[in-house]
């Protein structure tokens, strides 16, 4: 017995009704089936009401009796009326807010995981997830679970007072009631597997549609939107297909119930009234039968709708705790350091990391020793992994214990947030907001909202002469990804933004490929003799644009095999030489 219990009480807690409303909201659940409660039990009266007035009919005509019943009939009405207000905010009012919890919980969730999810799951899928399949859960937590309570309410009220008007029509009558909950019980598998194909197709719609919106240009350039259209259009005919499969089984409930409740119904009419003319029930006995089991139609058609509700909120949930499943690779640790302002001393200590156990080692075996203030470039041929050893310090790539340190602290042991805060991090991608111009540039700055300091910025990035030709200038909004600027200036812009923040440390990833060498010399300049005593780190292919920074990395198949000072590289005459004499012969020729 005890096994059961436990049995049945883990499977109350993993279903969703649980998860995503009792458990957080149980007073507005109990607000709401006791207000449920009692409308339906006003709902059960007016049947004997009924009766007995037909059955006075049938004796005497006495109009006061008959007043009295109106009278009390309207009276309940009204009580009935606010209840029934009470039911629809605690739990359809109260879904609403599971949606909020559980949209809220999902995004927050996505926000802490690493790179690796956003490889396993594309995103328009992550959409689909996030609005799709949670709206599925609250019509499952909401009018799922109402709808359910209420025909389980009548399936345990009617029966016992149909019972007890006749005990031997009500047997007639619930002959083929035992069918309800084995077709329940069939149908209820085929749709949650056919609602997930439904929703996962819906997720491929969403992939493309969201590829297609941010590939737009190429799209158009490549003349491929026919093409696209026509992918589309089989995308679509396949969800319809998936919704067709599902409308079956869905379909099927309803009606089903409803047959076996009209089924009763001729059997009470063809049986009671014969039972009527022999004496055995009166009239009114045979109309508030009739009645009640009218009232059996809603329940049945409702235990259809209530599982296919809850079945597909279910499917979805599953969906959902794929991802919330997932677990960073980046792990925070319980006792870490709260309060931080580093100087921007950094180094790194025998590095070695691949991507995945089965692949080849990207960085190895990496010593790095940067002072406070030093400004130092990293170059090398591309995938000699410079762009993985700079996302190690603000930990966007997972990293090993006791491997990096700034200013003599191990970097796992520093929060998080508090780390990325001290860092002004400018990745290679460049991504801009669909916001005005100044939401960009001061997005990391939290509290700093003047116009003054966006434009501070804006100069530091050489940006600032060409915000000011933009006909709304630093209120313009930007199209989606920053669309409507040329790629240079939207890595000016993710730099001023990167500056926002006033950081100790300054990575800059290769970001000013779209800048023309002037430009770029102009922008480390100005960021030089702003952020004076700042460490600057800089991956770069344009050489010449650092020959004056204190320290040189050289690095080439993920090893360091050069560094120092520009003199110094040249005098050696290796990979930096080589490198340097191709970037200026270029530049002469370009």
């Amino acid at each position: 017995m005890n096994k059961l219990f436990e049995k049945l009480r883990g499977f109350w807690e993993k279903s969703i009704i649980y998860r995503v409303f009792i458990k957080k909201y149980k007073r507005y659940f109990i607000i709401g089936t006791l207000s449920l409660i009692a409308v339906d039990i006003i709902n059960i009266f007016p049947p004997l009401l009924i009766k007995r007035v037909i059955d006075i009919l049938s004796k005497e005509a006495c109009l006061t009796k008959i007043a009295a019943i109106s009278g009390l009939y309207i009276f309940v009405s009204i009580f009935q009326g606010a209840c029934r207000y009470l039911w629809r905010m605690n739990f359809i009012g109260t879904s609403f807010r599971c949606d909020y919890d559980l949209r809220m919980a999902f995004f927050g969730h996505i926000e802490t995981l690493s790179q690796k999810l956003f490889q396993k799951y594309k995103t328009g899928d992550l959409m689909s997830r996030a609005t799709n399949d949670i709206g599925a859960v609250r019509m499952g937590v909401g009018p799922g679970l109402l709808i359910g309570l209420d025909a389980m309410f009548y399936f345990f009220v009617i029966p016992p007072i149909i019972i007890y008007l006749s005990p031997k029509l009500s047997l007639y009558t619930f002959l083929l009631m035992p069918l309800m909950p084995f077709i329940a019980y069939k149908i209820k598998d085929i749709i949650d597997k056919r609602f997930r194909d439904v929703q996962e197709q819906f997720s491929r719609i969403s992939e493309k549609v969201q590829e297609n919106t941010s590939g737009i240009r190429i799209v158009k350039s490549f003349n491929m939107s026919r093409q696209e259209e026509r992918t589309l259009s089989e995308l679509c005919k396949d969800f319809m297909g998936e919704n067709l499969k599902l409308a079956v089984p869905q379909s099927l409930l309803g009606p089903a119930f409803e047959y076996i409740t009209y089924t009763g119904i001729i059997i009470l009419l063809f049986m009671g009234g014969r039972m009527v003319v022999e004496g055995v029930i009166t009239l009114g006995t045979l109309v508030a039968f009739q009645r009640y089991i009218s009232m059996m139609v809603w329940p049945m058609t409702a235990v259809g709708w209530a599982l296919s509700l809850l079945q597909r909120g279910n499917a979805s949930m599953k969906r959902i705790d794929d991802v919330m499943n997932e677990r960073s690779e980046i792990v925070v640790k319980d006792s870490v350091v709260q309060q931080f302002i580093p100087l921007g001393k950094i180094e790194f200590r025998d590095i070695n990391f691949r991507y995945d156990s089965q692949k080849e080692w990207i960085l190895k075996g990496i010593n790095l020793k940067i002072t406070a203030g030093q400004r130092i470039a990293i170059v090398g041929p591309i995938g000699s992994g410079k762009s993985t050893l700079i996302n190690m310090i603000p930990r966007v790539i997972p990293v090993g214990d006791q491997s990096i340190f700034i200013d003599g602290v191990d970097i796992n042991t520093i929060d998080i947030k508090l780390l990325r805060r001290h860092i002004g991090f400018v990745p290679q991608e460049t991504f801009l907001f669909s916001e005005r111009i100044v939401d960009n540039l001061l997005f990391g700055a939290g509290t700093a909202d003047s116009s003054n300091n966006a434009q501070e910025l804006a100069c530091m990035a050489a940006i600032e002469t060409e915000i000011q030709e933009l006909p709304g200038r630093y209120e313009s909004y930007l199209g989606e990804r920053g669309i409507n600027l040329s790629g240079g200036q939207k890595q000016r812009i993710t730099i001023a933004r990167a500056l926002a923040i006033n950081p100790s440390i300054i990575i800059l990833d290769d970001c000013l490929s779209s800048v023309d060498a002037r430009v770029e010399e102009v922008i480390i300049k100005n960021i030089l003799s702003n952020f004076k005593n700042k460490t600057l780190l800089v991956v770069t292919h344009r050489l010449p644009a650092v020959k004056d920074f204190d320290m040189i990395v050289v690095m080439k198949e993920g090893m360091i095999v050069e560094r120092g000072t520009h003199e110094q590289l040249i005098k050696v005459n290796g990979l930096y030489t080589s490198l340097y004499t191709k970037e200026v012969l270029e530049e002469r020729l370009g």
